[in-house]
């Protein structure tokens, strides 16, 4: 059983977390475990945007949070302890920095059937599925 999971998701995109989230909620469930909610503020988003100054990363950390807090708010389920954390830098990088910290057993990701649009997806899932030192999972929904 796994009793600490991590869903990484893109706040922009709700089909990252509206079918993962139920899912590990329900693995947590039955093994009385916690999941951890996060998303990722790229570097080069920081960079493109021209965000600077202290003032301004803080806004968009305090934006993030707020929507996983949403996010959080909307998915809750009884018995199951949910935290969150907002991270600055690769996505790949920094899924796998939090697995480590919080000694994650299993990363549950989202995916989509492969489009023009959907295309960063792919290669950040497949980076921590070949990089993860715990059980991944990529969950595809029709």
């Amino acid at each position: 059983m796994f009793k600490s999971i991590l869903v990484p998701v893109d706040v922009a995109h709700r089909s990252s977390w509206e079918h993962a989230l139920p899912q590990a909620l329900e693995l947590a469930a039955a093994a009385k475990g916690t999941v951890t909610i996060m998303t990722v503020i790229r570097d080069m988003k920081i960079m493109f945007e021209g965000v600077y100054f202290t003032f301004q990363v803080e806004q968009m950390l305090e934006g993030a949070q707020s929507k996983l807090s949403a996010i959080i708010s909307e998915q809750a389920k009884d018995g199951v302890k949910i935290t969150s954390e907002v991270r600055i830098g690769s996505i790949g990088r920094e899924i796998l920095s939090v697995a480590k910290d919080r000694t994650i057993d299993l990363i549950l990701m989202a995916s989509h059937r492969p489009e023009m649009r959907d295309y960063l997806i792919g290669p950040n899932a497949s980076f921590v599925a070949q990089h993860a030192d715990c059980s991944v999972l990529v969950l595809r929904h029709q």
